[in-house]
């Protein structure tokens, strides 16, 4: 009941935030896919590193 009630609070937060700053949500998520970018380079460069 309390992990369903913290899912909604942080839903609405970045619903609000998004609606209130859409050009720093913007620049939030163009970072977050850019780490995950470098992190999946630097997965597949070990993974090829094995061979």
């Amino acid at each position: 009941m309390i992990r369903r009630l913290l899912g909604r609070c942080l839903l609405v937060f970045a619903l609000f935030y998004l609606l209130t700053h859409p050009a720093s949500a913007a620049e939030l998520v163009n970072h977050a896919v850019h780490a995950l970018g470098g992190a999946a380079d630097n997965i597949a460069g070990f993974v090829t590193g094995l061979n």
